[in-house]
């Protein structure tokens, strides 16, 4: 499969045309298709394996349509490469087998080893309380349209014989609970996602190769928590269909199954993707469509990046851990910061058609917008890129130019604050000047030199890896509470599509204070005065350090502003090592001003 560079324009805009999803589409099938005959491969060649590529393939001559189906579900990649890695699963195998056998009609009998006593048919349903051993599979074939049978047993015409007995139609609806001996449990589908060709969207929860998150998913769901995923699936359906359409096309092109995740302790909403189940967006359900859409259209863009990484390197693989993603406390490779860039291309675009609710709509538009500006920024200078990944990040860059902002100075001016002081606190956590330059640049100062010595980069110490934290206390804090009011407490900006972000427990939070206020207020001389006050009494104030380069920006020291930001921990060493020293002249002494 081949892109068109004017294909691959597309996609770096944040969306790509009908044409192009359906390369991504076929991409990823052609890949499982070579990875499910490579992890058959690693479980030997007995006559079990035999077997069930022999099925596959009769199935795949049958009926080509029902094989893509069944392998397009996106835990084979994981069930593959982990076959691929020593682990190798036959049991998984023959139940894709026997899954293709079902959808394609085709009479059969097919032995699959069943340890725990259950089995699985990717895409048709799964069995419980069948005894360990092996059970016994048996279709005589026949139309099947991929809907649960209206007893909620097996497809008309399959039949699973365990070492505890044959499996008879339950007498109601899965409940929740562990599965009584012999049930059948029908995979259910959400309905709303309309499509041509149709699409079919599961509800997967109990496929064993979901588990790639950082949240474990939910065990089988109730039929009421499946209507309300239903449901409110739906109703983000339509809100993308409306104002989005052309990330509903690409949801309808992409995604095969949604994972339920249990929610975290904090109840941030919270959603994931992963490289070996492309096709599957994991969540923990919100509360409302509005926030799943923009999961869901945050997860698209991860998946149509990685089946796009899939074909075409967009950078050099490895790569260290050494630049700033703005929603990650810690530094990333560029592979981790581009992914994360093209996710959040998708989230200001969300908010883009959500900022005219009110002043927070118009807040989460400009901070995803310049969070995200800011990573293509830095993609844009790594040599790390290849031709293509250039080409990729310069059209994700045109589209954030064509959105502009809102033209409201205030919370354009918050959302620099905001940003800024992310970017200070994420250096004081993670760089560290180069061994001998703050003895030399000390030594230069109290020389009384007009300029520093040169300086090398700094060196990379990672923080403790996790989202970037948005806490309760520093000037940024209070801007943005002067701005929002009670709305910044209860919802940041929300940056929960990816992981939840921990917040500062408020009993020990230190509230703002005089400089914090004034510097919220407008007063940003006497803000800068409380805030060198603060680090003479203290040099590791995080938060006063964090005022002294915003304050130094509003003023007008640039070059000041400027280092403050990109090596406040060099700042922070000299002022340590040269008691009484002013931060700000400290930075102006290191951008080399005159001044």
């Amino acid at each position: 499969m081949v892109l068109s560079p004017a294909q691959l324009a597309g996609l770096a805009a944040g969306h790509g045309d009908d044409a192009t999803l359906e390369v991504l589409r076929a991409g990823q099938l052609g890949r499982r298709r070579l990875l499910t005959v490579a992890a058959a491969r690693a479980g030997g060649d007995g006559p079990s394996v035999r077997q069930c590529l022999a099925l596959l393939t009769r199935a795949e001559r049958a009926d080509p349509t029902a094989v893509a189906h069944v392998l397009a579900h996106p835990p084979v990649t994981g069930w593959a490469t982990t076959a691929l890695r020593g682990q190798p699963d036959t049991g998984y195998l023959a139940g894709l087998a026997a899954a293709a056998a079902v959808r394609a009609g085709l009479p059969f009998t097919l032995a699959v080893p069943c340890p725990g006593g259950a089995l699985l048919l990717p895409t048709v349903g799964g069995a419980a309380g069948l005894g360990a051993g092996v059970a016994v599979l048996r279709g005589v074939g026949g139309p099947y349209d991929g809907r649960p049978a209206s007893d909620g047993g097996p497809p008309p015409g399959l039949s699973v014989h365990g070492p505890a007995g044959a499996v008879p139609a339950p007498a109601c609806g899965a409940d929740g609970g562990r599965a009584p001996a012999g049930q059948w449990l029908p995979t259910r589908r959400i309905t709303p996602i309309r499509a041509t060709p149709p699409t079919e969207v599961l509800v997967d929860d109990q496929d064993p190769y979901r588990r790639r998150y950082h949240r474990p998913p939910t065990g089988r769901l109730d039929d009421a928590a499946v209507d309300r995923l239903d449901r409110l699936t739906g109703q983000a359906w339509h809100w993308l269909t409306d104002r989005l359409p052309a990330h509903a096309r690409g949801l309808a092109a992409l995604l095969r199954s949604l994972v339920p995740l249990t929610p975290p302790p904090s109840g941030h909403p919270v959603s994931a993707t992963s490289r070996t189940a492309l096709g599957a967006i994991a969540v923990c359900v919100p509360d409302d469509p509005e926030t799943l859409a923009l999961l869901l259209v945050h997860e698209l863009q991860h998946t149509k990046l990685g089946a796009l990484l899939d074909l075409l390197p967009l950078h050099a693989p490895g790569g260290a851990a050494r630049y700033r993603a703005p929603w990650r406390s810690d530094p990333r490779p560029v592979g981790a910061l581009l992914q994360g860039a093209y996710a959040h291309l998708g989230v200001a675009e969300v908010w883009r058609c959500r900022r005219h609710e009110g002043v927070h709509g118009a807040f989460e538009y400009a901070y995803w917008r310049e969070q995200t500006a800011r990573a293509v920024a830095q993609l844009a200078g790594s040599a790390e890129l290849t031709d293509d990944g250039r080409a990729f990040v310069a059209g994700m860059a045109g589209t954030l130019r064509g959105w502009g902002s809102d033209g409201d100075g205030r919370v354009e001016a918050a959302v620099r604050d905001v940003a800024d002081g992310g970017a200070v606190r994420w250096a004081l956590a993670n760089l560290v000047p180069a061994d001998g330059d703050v003895d030399e640049a000390a030594h230069a100062w109290r020389r009384g030199r007009r300029s520093p010595p040169p300086l090398a980069p700094p060196g990379v110490a990672p923080g403790p890896a996790g989202p970037a934290r948005i806490g309760d206390t520093g000037p940024e804090a209070a801007v943005r509470h002067r701005l929002l009011g009670t709305a910044a407490d209860r919802t940041g900006p929300r940056p929960g599509v990816d992981v939840p972000v921990p917040r500062q427990p408020r009993e020990t939070a230190r509230r703002a204070d005089d400089a914090d206020r004034a510097y919220a207020g407008g007063n940003v001389p006497g803000a800068l005065t409380g805030y060198r006050r603060r680090l003479a009494e203290d040099p590791g104030d995080t938060d006063a350090l964090v005022g002294v380069a915003l304050a130094a920006g509003r003023l007008g020291r640039t070059a000041a502003a400027r280092v403050l930001t990109t090596r406040p921990d060099l700042v922070r060493a000299l002022c340590h090592r040269l008691p009484g020293a002013d931060p700000v002249a400290v930075a102006t002494w290191l951008a080399g001003d005159p001044a």
